[in-house]
């Protein structure tokens, strides 16, 4: 002991002697001599950032390197080569360390060693902040991520049979074998090839072991190799310059391919041959181990592309399409003998094609009437007369569906379906909206009663299964989608008496030849292609509807218009015209004029002539003053003149007495529109208004105008360009509420709730239980002050979905004692950057989510449980039981630990995504693993490692669910589609 007292003593004296000249400050040196592990500590945090730049660099290199095939400058690999050192060296002093632990730690120290550790620590925490700096030249940290490695696809109707099994085996070994390159899957529409290849598809991509890249691209009937070039390479991230010949872009294109390493391209419904060299895409090789893979409608297509093996998707046996006939029909019908024997001779005209199997059960669904099911029979097999080849025969088996369509009103709303482009994703309520302004939905009553029929047909359509519900994740818009081969027949009969020329989506860059713009054209679709202008002079005397909207027109001839006359419904929107050429004022039986989003457009000549104009849309135009001739429209019902250059008000609203819609959001910089002038409006049902003050909001409001309407958005304060509203919206942007008084008065129907950017609110106590009884759409976005979203006197029994963002000190979501209905709606929560919250929701509230669905938090920094069970234990208090929640995604929270620390009962759950949550070792609902969840888990993503941590703590449910896993690094987990965050910007509730 005596021994070490002395050399301890003579360490200290040799250190603070032999030192004291040094440069470093005494008090540094007695830090290193006290506590030498601090300095080492801050070592290792500067290293971690050292690595973090380094994480990001490298993410931009390879990025450049698959892209470009560029390379790191050499000034960028010796940066590399030094961190690699500077590992390196802390991997040693580690080592050092652990190695010296004992003299370091003992009743009396080596304080010499502990001295020289310090010094030797601080020279290298020196060399790290160079490098730090010096990743500063390296340009923006903020790196584009890697495209994913393919795209998990829905599949809908799961594959029927033996047969297809058999079918989806084969095919499967094709794939994996490397003797064979390219794969050829046709037959004939509608009978599951797509279906076949989607679940291929998504087993490669969870197995993740055969190729580096999945690429799915859908052709079409008008593909040409321009468009199929733009297709693959939007599908891999490459940007394509139109301008470049078809041979450059080739060329980038199959450079870009090949820096993919081992990669499937899937082309989908392919209707002809193309040259892979012409395109772009690589041939395939065992050396360059690629493969290609098409689906088509004809065994010559496959031919074509020199496939090397061809595979046949025929029909269902006649034994599977009973099978699947008799899901569709409902069990129960066929108790009957009469109606089982009428209904197998049915399945059999059908065909074996799973669509027409499909479309006509579903139009016999749980029909009783015996008489129905024979006039059925009757009309399938006399429908065939006369025509020729199997594809003939589908069209007429899928024709009985519509012909059985309640009245011609609603066949003719699905006719229209037809004018948009191929696999094209229809806004349901922009839809509706056409079929009111052709005068599809004829009979009494105003727009809103419209709709609601429009409405009605809808839902029988999808009913008939001609057109599919489609969910598009973040919206709170409805879309349908009308299948391709039921399109194809609707465009077949139509073409058949030439009323229809549909050319929608086709991506032309010139109009139809004049040869095409026939005598007995009723109706032209044109939208969605790359037309530059319209100059042609077609003669149609019957055309009644032409659409060009999204196109890049920038001119129109002067004589386009002169020889139809006839035209009820003009649709220029999103183009880029400037001016409407002057002849437009002589279409007197214009009824609908559609200019929506045409940027540069500044003249409209006049409307004298119009009279019978009822739809006038002149939204996000460029106009500063209404068109000449405005004082004629005597007609006009429906008025949009939002987000436009307009100071003043239109004049005399008064003088449209049939006004039932008028939008002017974001227009009237001058102010807003003053009451007197919206009360002269007694008939309107739909009125879209911002006020810039709240005095003026709570003007109108006493005006009690507003309870005359049946569908509102009011807006105070300043809205921004791009934001779209839904059904009875109220919303708040920049308005200080503290200036303005706690005496206010709101709609009491109001639907959809927005506040953004409002200083001084801290919850929302100034809504009066009446005004937001039905409330279903909350969203709160950079309130600084909100503490929390409801307290005790608050209650939002039909809120379904509650958006939070950017509420720096939000504590909690409720305050006060809570009422069971409060959340007892809730189908949709989310979360983001409140980095206040350290949960989110209590116990109590979590009982009262029995309806939750979703539940998204991401960027929330403090958050460490999502269902805090406070003083209750696992021990005495219930499971959390949601029933109904489907989809959890949990991202960048670092400081989360679990969702809650009791079990969880989730037998409904589909998805679950975890990224950058480091903390997060157990999930609560695989504590007790359910058969229920079992069967009803879809997909799991996260990373590698953290699954190989649940897989430790949850060993039997991670072993059971491991099938349905998908790694996605950390690193890249951000851009990948399916887990990108709703949308934060400006739109409300979700893209419209």
């Amino acid at each position: 002991m005596s021994v070490e007292i002395v050399g301890a003593v003579a360490s200290l004296v040799e250190c603070l002697c032999g030192r004291c000249c040094s440069s470093e400050s005494i008090s540094q040196q007695c830090r290193h001599m006290r506590k030498p592990e601090t300095v080492v500590q801050i070592l290792e945090d500067k290293i971690k950032i050292l690595t973090a730049r380094e994480v990001d660099l490298r993410i931009k290199l390879r990025q450049e390197k698959i892209q470009w095939g560029k390379d790191p400058t050499a000034e960028v690999i010796l940066w590399l080569d030094n961190i690699k050192k500077m590992k390196d060296v802390q991997a040693s002093l580690e080592e050092k360390i652990h190695g010296k632990k004992s003299r370091l730690c003992r009743c009396f120290p080596n304080y010499y060693h502990r001295l020289k550790l310090g010094n030797y620590v601080t020279k290298k925490m020196d060399e790290v902040d160079k490098l730090i700096e010096q990743s500063n030249f390296f340009g923006s940290l903020v790196v584009n991520m890697l495209p994913g490695k393919g795209k998990i696809l829905p599949t809908g109707h799961a594959l029927v049979g033996e047969m297809a099994k058999t079918i989806s085996w084969r095919t499967w070994n094709c794939i994996i074998d490397p003797s064979i390159l390219i794969i050829g899957v046709y037959g004939m529409g509608g009978v599951g090839k797509t279906t076949l290849i989607k679940e291929i598809n998504n087993k490669l991509l969870k197995e993740n072991t055969h190729f580096d890249d999945v690429i799915w691209v859908t052709a079409s009937k008008d593909s040409n190799v321009q468009k199929l070039q733009k297709d693959i390479a939007k599908e891999i991230g490459l940007p394509l310059d139109d301008a470049d010949s078809e041979l450059t872009r080739a060329s980038v294109l199959f450079n870009a391919l090949l820096r993919r390493g081992r990669f499937l391209l899937i082309i989908d419904d392919l209707w002809e041959a193309f040259s892979l060299e012409d395109i772009g895409i690589p041939t395939p090789t065992n050396i360059n181990g690629c493969k290609l893979l098409i689906t088509t409608r004809s065994s010559s297509v496959c031919r074509g592309m020199e496939t090397t093996i061809e595979i046949e998707v025929r029909v269902l046996s006649e034994e599977e399409a009973w099978d699947l006939f008799k899901q569709k029909i409902g069990e129960e019908v066929l108790s009957s003998k009469n109606i089982c024997d009428l209904a197998k001779e049915i399945a059999k005209e059908c065909g074996g094609l799973p669509l027409a199997l499909i479309t006509v059960g579903l139009a016999l669904r749980k029909e009783n009437n015996i008489k129905s099911w024979d006039i059925a029979l009757s009309e399938l097999r006399n429908s065939t007369e006369n025509i020729e080849g199997m594809q003939n025969k589908v069209f007429a088996r899928l024709r009985f569906s519509y012909d059985r369509l309640k009245n011609d009103t609603t066949r003719a709303c699905f006719r229209y379906c037809a004018l948009y482009p191929e696999d094209h994703l229809i806004e349901t309520d922009e839809l509706i909206k056409y079929w009111v302004w052709e005068g599809l939905l004829s009979g009494n009553g105003n727009h809103i009663v419209k709709m609601q029929m429009g409405d009605m047909i809808l839902n029988e359509l999808k009913s008939a299964c001609l057109l599919e519900s489609v969910y598009q994740y973040g919206s709170s818009n409805e879309y349908v989608k009308m299948h391709d081969l039921i399109r194809d027949m609707v465009i077949a009969f139509t073409r058949a008496n030439s009323t229809f020329m549909v050319k929608s989506g086709q991506g032309l860059r010139d109009p139809p030849g004049a040869n095409e713009w026939t005598p007995d054209l009723e109706r032209v679709s044109l939208m969605r292609n790359d037309l530059c202008g319209l100059f042609c002079s077609p003669r149609c005397p019957k055309l009644c509807t032409l659409l060009v909207q999204y196109n890049s027109i920038k001119g129109i001839s002067p004589t386009f218009f002169e020889h139809i006359q006839n035209l009820k419904l003009l649709d220029l929107s999103y183009t880029g015209i400037d001016k409407l050429p002057d002849l437009v004022s002589n279409l007197e039986s214009l009824h609908t004029l559609l200019l929506r989003s045409c940027w540069n457009l500044s003249y409209v000549p006049t409307l004298e002539k119009l009279v019978e104009l009822k739809v006038l849309d002149l939204s996000f135009t460029s106009i500063y003053c209404l068109p000449d001739g405005m004082e004629m429209l005597f007609n006009l019902e429906y008025l949009d003149l939002s987000f436009t250059n307009l100071t003043n008000p239109p004049l005399q609203l008064s003088h449209y007495r049939f006004l039932e819609c008028l939008f002017i959001t974001g227009s009237l910089h001058d102010g807003s529109v003053p009451v007197y002038y919206l009360e002269e409006c007694r008939n309107l049902v739909a009125l879209q208004i911002n006020f810039r003050h709240m005095k003026d909001f709570n003007h109108y409001m006493e005006s009690d105008h507003w309870s005359l309407l049946e569908n509102f958005s009011f807006i105070i304060g300043y809205p921004i360009p791009s934001m779209h509203t839904g059904k009875n919206y109220i919303g708040f942007f920049e308005v200080d509420f503290s200036d303005t008084g706690s005496n206010h008065r709101f709609p009491e129907r109001t639907i959809e709730l927005e506040i953004c950017y409002c200083p001084s609110i801290k919850y929302l106590s100034f809504f009066r239980t009446t005004a937001v009884f039905q409330l279903q759409r909350c969203k709160i976005k950079f309130c600084d002050e909100m503490e929390c979203i409801m307290t005790e006197h608050n209650i939002f029994p039909n809120l379904e979905w509650l958006e939070i963002e950017g509420l720096k000190n939000l504590s909690r979501l409720h305050r006060g004692i809570l009422r069971s209905v409060t959340f007892a709606s809730l189908k949709i929560l989310h979360v983001k950057s409140c980095n206040n919250l350290k949960n989110l929701l209590s116990f109590e509230m979590a009982q009262c989510l029995k309806n939750l669905v979703e539940i998204v938090i991401e960027e929330c920094e403090k958050i460490e449980e999502v269902i805090s069970t406070g003083e209750i234990t696992q021990v005495n208090h219930p499971d959390v039981i949601l029933p109904n929640l489907r989809t959890v995604k949990l991202s960048c929270l670092p400081k989360l630990k679990h969702i809650s620390e009791g079990v969880m009962t989730c037998d409904s759950l589909s998805s679950l995504e975890v990224f950058k949550c480091p903390d997060l070792k157990t999930i609560s609902f695989f504590v007790q693993i359910r058969e229920e969840l079992i069967n009803s888990v879809e997909q799991i993503k996260g990373s590698r490692k953290w699954w190989n941590t649940i897989k430790r703590n949850h060993g039997e449910a991670a072993v059971i669910l491991d099938h349905v896993f998908t790694n996605i690094p950390e690193l890249s987990a951000m851009e990948d589609d399916s887990i990108r965050s709703y949308d934060s910007g400006s739109s409300s509730f979700g893209p419209r």
